[in-house]
């Protein structure tokens, strides 16, 4: 049951109802002080230090909805990875999938689902600087964070083409002036094991360095009964480097270097509702009730193995007046090998739908950007950031489907009109093929963002971009002897190329009204670059390339906060139209009576996303900290191309995995004994309305694909050494229990759906030891 029910009473209001609202308080949310270290900071106990804009500043001073999640924030939850982020920022979302390679983020609503290796994500992924090409390369535990700042709305003028809906930029700890570190481990009732340690080494007085390593091991969620094993769990490790050298007064060098690697049972999509017909038998023994649904029967591992590692160069050269030149220069490599069982049963039938299906194989990638650029000092009459950047990309995947069909069995049935088939006993086919396909990216461009100090109270914001996109892809499959499910037995060869040039602008003002609050309002315009629909089964049909996603973004916002850092409020209101937006759209090909639907990404046609957020952080007394966050976000289609006789341009349906309402409340409150340790209590409730999971049209599959709302309990208790020597946390996850899925798919046996499961699907607790030297 549902439980916040799309929230009816409020689904009148709109932009324009709000805009008067907005000029007297309202602008860009700002999340998440830590309240340990703000309260041990009396002189200012509010401020947080963000690079949203490339240059350091107080976060109250940006104009631009940006959320901060601090460290500390971590270290109350017991640690924290991007899917579990979403319940820290409320307008940001996440997409599971079987494989991290199809993962994906959504700000306000916004986000690409596809499978194509030609197309980019709507939203930028930036660790340190430097820009992922594919946000999953992350998916694993973020460790030794300092903050990650989440960008919302269009962030093409500074972070370029893959931010046309925004960017997670994540910064992390630099290395310590002394010798020092820590020793963390973690383990939870659901068997999660995780331990890490992080060491400061100072070589001299000017380098200095940071190193850290991480473990962790996790048993899983679902078991899989064929198998007699837990599942959806994972095993991984990681090590890390940071080394900065002061070669000069005026020169710094950061080399940042890292290496990971995973092997996980994850994720296998449990059979959520009864297949219909004889193929209910295939599930006997499962105790099949949607998201509550914790068993399978596959006869094959649905695994994935990462490996990823990369190193990177930041120069920095004061040159004086002129401000601070900086280069980036950074290579990346992943590797990502899934497999996967595609027919969710354990045995072949003779029954329509009883087949086998397994998918497998590796995709790698390289990645190798060049940044440079130039950033005034402040408080001067004109502020700029300048600078060029350079993106190349390269990915290639070899996928290979293998089927077993059964057209007639000489064994005896099973269950009630459910016969199995063997080998010897039984007319088998063995479709089989193979594709090998891939892309290359090259990205050049220069950008820039100018302020204008009109006063010590009034401020002109102006910024370009200028893009020029080079992509090129290739698809070639073999033919398989036979036809079979999902695999064609048609040969397969194309290669394809297109470029783009793009210039996109943002205009702006901002106005302090008193010391303690500035208003902001900015136009600004979003760019994602053309995409080819690159996949296994691409067809004949398929290779023409995607226009550009473009997008016209507005924000209006406010950001208030006491002298004294006790009271933030934070409050943005934004609308954006999105043209040619690229997404995945259902089609039919063939020829009756041989006629199929598949999904492909095509330019889907024009959609809007208005809302507002509101966040805000409260402290009334030095040892309690309460912060509240809640977004409204209206995203949905203007109009859908229509490719198909009998198609409605679909207009005002709610836009896949875009909740209409998120919100969250957290509060810290530390007692201070006086005696050996002090004592922290934490919690928070986090809520989300109904979402739907794909972007299907109105009827019964669009109600059953929908994930009904939920609320999720945390709560933590510390003993917190005095002296910051040791600290033991004591955590709880979704303490009522309740069950929901990330994700809810047509496609399973039988016509049944299939559902992914997130990690805190069940209530856990948790322990968490901390010692510093």
């Amino acid at each position: 049951m549902p439980v916040l029910n799309r929230f009816a009473p409020f689904h009148a209001i709109r932009l324009t109802t709000l805009a008067g609202v907005c000029a007297v308080a309202l602008a860009a949310p700002a999340l998440a002080q830590e309240p340990a270290e703000q309260a041990a900071d009396a002189a200012d106990p509010g401020e947080i230090v963000v690079t949203a804009q490339k240059r350091t500043e107080n976060l109250q001073d940006v104009p631009a909805a940006v959320s901060v999640v601090s460290a500390a924030q971590f270290e109350q939850r017991g640690g924290v990875n991007i899917q579990s982020l979403q319940q820290l920022v409320p307008s940001l979302n996440f997409k599971d999938s079987a494989t991290s390679l199809d993962s994906t983020l959504f700000l306000r609503g916004v986000g690409t689902i596809n499978f194509s290796i030609a197309a980019e994500p709507s939203v930028g992924f930036v660790v340190d600087g430097v820009t992922f090409a594919r946000a999953g390369e992350a998916f694993g535990d973020l460790y030794d964070v300092e903050r990650i700042e989440v960008l919302r709305g269009p962030q093409g003028t500074l972070f370029g083409k893959n931010a046309s809906a925004g960017v997670i930029s994540v910064v992390t700890k630099k290395p310590g002036s002394d010798f020092g570190g820590y020793v963390e481990g973690t383990v939870t009732t659901d068997e999660e094991y995780k331990i890490r340690a992080a060491v400061d080494l100072p070589i001299s007085d000017t380098i200095k360095s940071r190193w850290v390593a991480s473990y962790a091991w996790f048993d899983g969620t679902v078991r899989n009964i064929t198998l007699d094993r837990t599942v959806n769990g994972y095993e991984r490790y990681g090590i890390r480097g940071v080394i900065t050298a002061e070669a000069t007064d005026n020169l710094s060098f950061t080399l940042i270097g890292d290496y990971r690697q995973q092997d996980s049972d994850c994720c296998a999509e449990v059979v959520g509702t009864l297949p219909a017909g004889a193929l209910a038998g295939a599930v006997d023994g499962i105790d099949i009730k949607g998201d509550a649904t914790r068993q399978i029967r596959q006869n094959t591992l649905t695994r994935t193995k990462e490996k990823s590692w990369g190193v990177s160069l930041q120069g920095d050269l004061d040159v004086g007046a002129a401000g601070t030149f900086t280069s980036i220069t950074a290579y990346r490599y992943y590797r990502n090998y899934g497999i996967r069982d595609g027919d969710f049963i354990d045995t072949v039938y003779s029954q329509g739908g009883g087949f086998q299906q397994l998918d497998f194989g590796p995709q790698p990638s390289k990645t190798f950007t060049q940044e440079i650029r130039l950033t005034s000092p402040g408080d001067q009459f004109v502020e700029y950031v300048v600078g060029g950047f350079y993106y190349w990309a390269k990915q290639e995947r070899t996928f290979q489907r293998d089927d077993i069909v059964c057209t007639a069995t000489t064994l005896p049935p099973v269950a009630p009109g459910l016969t199995p088939c063997a080998p010897g006993s039984s007319t088998l086919t063995f479709p089989s093929a193979v594709g090998n396909f891939g892309s290359t990216f090259n990205n050049a461009a220069l950008y820039g963002n100018l302020t204008f100090n009109i006063s010590d109270s009034f401020r002109v914001i102006a910024g370009g971009r200028y893009t020029h996109d080079d992509l090129k892809a290739f698809n070639i499959r073999t033919a398989s002897a036979v036809g079979g499910p999902g695999v064609l037995a048609t040969a397969f060869d194309q290669r394809f190329k297109v470029k783009n040039d793009d210039f996109s602008f943002k205009a702006g003002a901002q106005f302090d009204v008193t010391d303690d609050l500035m208003t902001y309002a900015t136009y600004s315009q979003g760019y994602k670059g053309p995409a080819f629909n690159v996949f296994f089964n691409q067809n004949l049909n398929q290779l023409d390339p995607l226009d550009p996603e473009t997008s016209d973004a507005y924000e209006v916002g406010a950001k208030f906060r006491t002298a004294d850092g006790a009271f933030t409020l934070n409050t943005a209101l934004f609308y954006a139209k999105y043209k040619d937006f690229q997404a995945n759209g259902f089609v039919q090909i063939g020829t009756p009576p041989n006629v199929s639907t598949v999904t492909q990404l095509t330019n889907a046609g024009t959609i809007t996303t208005q809302g507002f957020e509101i966040e805000s952080v409260i402290r009334p007394v030095r040892n309690f900290t309460l912060s509240a966050g809640l977004a409204y976000t209206d995203a949905e289609i203007d109009r859908f191309n229509i490719t198909q006789p009998g198609q409605s341009d679909r207009h005002g349906e709610q836009l896949p995995l875009a909740p209409k309402w998120k919100g969250n409340v957290s509060a810290t409150y530390t007692i201070e004994t006086g005696g050996f340790a002090d004592v922290e209590l934490g919690g928070q409730v986090s809520l989300t309305s109904d979402q739907v999971s794909t972007l299907q049209e109105a009827g019964p599959v669009r109600n059953a694909i929908t994930i009904d709302g939920y609320a999720l309990v945390d709560a933590n208790i510390a003993l917190v050494d005095p002296n910051g020597v040791w600290r033991v946390n004591f955590i709880g996850r979704n303490l009522t229990d309740t069950s929901y899925a990330t994700l809810i798919t047509p496609g399973g046996p039988g016509g049944s759906y299939r559902y992914l499961l997130p990690r805190d699907v069940d209530r856990y607790f948790g322990a968490q030891l901390k010692y510093n030297f």
